[in-house]
C-alpha cells in the first residue's frame, strides 16, 4: 500500500521496519440510535434552509434506522480479520471517541454494546420518519419512504425504494462482538438529547409515552431555535401526534449509568471506581504505549465540548508518569478535538478550552497523538509544541459518509524515531444488505463538495505520521 508521508513536525522516513508497539483501530461517531424514538426532532431536518435552524442539523437522516447495521458490518470485518493493515500485526484494542448512541437513550446504549461486546440488538424502525404505512394522507411526505407506493419530496433526488424496508431494519442483529479488548469515550450524544440539550422532566415522560410526532409544532416560531432547544428541548417535539407503541427503554441516561454499562459490557478502562466518582477520565496502559481517556462534554450543555481545569491537572500527572518511564508514549482520547473545544456556556471559571488543553499536552514529550471524533470527517494536523509537538487524527462518522474507521500502527525505528501509519477501513457488508444501503444513502445525502470534504484530503487518509526520536 503506498501512503503519502508527512514529516510536518520532522523526522525521516525509516530505511527498515521498526519495531511496533501498538496497533490500534479508531472507529467513531457510530450514533446508534432509535429511529422512532418521541424525544427527536426529525422536522427539523426539513427546515435546513433556514439559518437559524442549521445549528441543530442534523436531527434526521434518510439512514437513521441503518446505524446499527452499519456498526455490526464493521464490528464483524473487524472480527473476522483483527489485525492492523499497516503492520499485520494483531490489533491491541479497537477505540472508539464518543457518539457511540445518538440520543441518550438506555435502549440505543443496550444496543451499541451488544453490538460491540457480543450479544443482539434490535432497535425499532416502526414509527420512525421512514415508516408512512400508517400515516399517508395522500399529499406527498416530507421524508424518504421506501415503500414504493407511497410518494415522497424525495424520491425526485435519486432515492429508492426498498422493498420491507421497515421490517428489515427492525430485526434484530446477532453480534458476535469484536472479540479482541475494546472501550469508548462519552460525546455530547451519549449523555445529551440530540447531543445538545440536558434532559428535562417534560422531555422524560414525552420520551418513554406512546405517542410521536413528526411535524413542526403549529406557531413554533423560535428567534434562536438552538437556546429554546438548550432551554426546553420538550417545545421541538410537541407537533400533530400519532401513536407509538411505549418503551421506558426511552429514558435518558446519564454518566455513572453509562459508565456501568461499560463496565459490565466489558469495555477495558473503567472500574467501580470510575463508577463512584462518576467520572470517565482513565487511562489504559500497554506495554510501550498509554492511552489517557478525557470526557469532554460540556456541564451545562450544547454539542461543543470543554475540558475541567481539575482533569487537565489530572491529565498533567497521568504524563508526567509517562515522561518519566524511559520510552514510553502516550495518546490522548478524547471525543472533541482542537477546533472544538470551544464551549463556554455557563461561563464557568472550572472549565478550560483548547489553549488550556494544549498548554498542558505541549509539556510532555511523551506524547505522539491525540485521536478524537465529532466533526465527521477525515482530517490529520500537526500540533507543532515546545516538547516537540503531536498529531492530532480525527476519523470520520460511522454514521455519515463515507463510514469508515481507522487503523493506526505505532513504529518504534532503529534511530528512536517515531512513526503513526494510519490506514482507512472500510467494511465488508454484501452489496445487497442494510450496510451497503447505509453507505449508499449516506453519500447521497450530502453534496459532491461535502462528501470531498467529509473523505479528506489524501493527507487525512493512507497515511505515515512522522516523529523525531522519542
Amino acid at each position: 500500500m503506498t501512503r503519502v508521508i508527512r514529516n510536518d513536525l520532522g523526522g525521516a522516513p525509516a530505511l527498515a521496519r521498526g519495531k511496533v508497539l501498538l496497533a490500534l483501530a479508531h472507529v467513531t461517531d457510530t450514533h446508534v440510535l432509535d429511529a422512532a424514538s418521541p424525544a427527536r426532532a426529525e422536522w427539523v431536518q426539513l427546515e435546513a434552509h433556514d439559518p437559524t435552524f442549521r445549528p441543530l442539523l442534523h436531527m434526521h437522516r434518510p439512514y437513521d434506522a441503518l446505524t446499527s447495521w452499519a456498526l455490526h458490518a464493521h464490528v464483524e470485518a473487524i472480527a473476522q480479520n483483527p489485525s492492523a493493515p499497516g503492520s499485520d500485526c494483531a490489533f491491541d484494542l479497537v477505540v472508539s471517541t464518543g457518539d457511540n448512541i445518538d440520543n441518550a437513550q438506555r435502549n440505543e446504549l443496550d444496543a451499541y454494546l451488544a453490538l460491540m461486546s457480543g450479544g443482539v440488538a434490535q432497535l425499532s424502525a416502526v414509527g420512525s420518519a421512514q415508516d408512512a404505512s400508517e400515516r399517508n394522507t395522500g399529499q406527498p411526505w416530507p421524508y424518504w419512504c421506501p415503500e414504493e407506493h407511497v410518494g415522497d419530496t424525495w424520491r425526485t433526488l435519486g432515492y429508492p425504494t426498498v422493498q420491507d424496508f421497515v421490517a428489515r431494519a427492525s430485526a434484530p442483529i446477532a453480534s458476535q462482538g469484536l472479540g479482541i479488548p475494546w472501550t469508548s469515550v462519552p460525546g455530547n450524544h451519549d449523555l445529551m438529547r440530540q447531543g445538545t440539550a440536558l434532559t428535562t422532566p417534560a422531555l422524560e415522560r414525552l420520551a418513554i409515552g406512546s405517542t410521536k410526532s413528526l411535524t413542526r409544532p403549529i406557531g413554533f416560531e423560535p428567534d434562536d431555535p438552538l437556546k429554546l432547544y438548550l432551554d426546553e428541548p420538550e417545545a421541538f417535539s410537541c407537533g400533530p401526534e400519532f401513536p407509538i407503541l411505549a418503551d421506558t427503554a426511552r429514558r435518558a441516561i446519564d454518566r455513572r449509568e453509562w459508565i456501568d454499562a461499560h463496565i459490565r459490557a466489558g469495555a477495558i478502562g473503567y472500574s467501580v471506581d470510575h463508577l463512584q466518582r462518576g467520572s470517565c477520565d482513565t487511562i489504559i496502559d500497554t506495554e510501550h504505549v498509554r492511552l489517557v481517556l478525557l470526557d469532554t462534554n460540556h456541564p451545562d450543555g450544547d454539542y461543543q465540548g470543554s475540558v475541567g481545569l481539575a482533569q487537565l491537572a489530572w491529565l498533567d500527572e497521568r504524563l508526567s508518569e509517562v515522561d518519566g518511564d524511559s520510552g514510553r508514549l502516550a495518546i490522548l482520547v478524547s471525543h472533541h478535538g482542537a477546533d472544538t473545544l470551544m464551549n463556554e456556556r455557563g461561563h464557568r471559571a472550572d472549565r478550560g478550552l483548547a489553549p488550556d488543553l494544549a498548554a498542558v499536552v505541549h509539556r510532555h514529550h511523551c506524547v505522539i497523538a491525540w485521536l478524537v471524533g465529532h466533526r465527521h470527517i477525515n482530517r490529520i494536523e500537526p500540533r507543532p509544541g515546545a516538547a516537540g509537538g503531536f498529531w492530532e487524527i480525527t476519523t470520520s462518522s460511522i454514521i455519515d459518509w463515507p463510514s469508515q474507521a481507522r487503523s493506526i500502527d505505532v513504529f518504534r525505528h532503529a534511530d528512536g524515531s517515531i512513526e503513526l501509519q494510519c490506514t482507512m477501513m472500510d467494511h465488508r457488508g454484501t452489496p445487497d444488505g442494510l450496510a451497503s444501503l447505509h453507505r449508499t444513502l449516506a453519500r447521497r445525502f450530502c453534496s459532491d463538495s461535502v462528501a470531498a470534504r467529509m473523505s479528506g484530503r489524501d493527507i487525512d487518509g493512507d497515511v505515515s505520521l512522522l516523529l523525531p526520536r522519542r
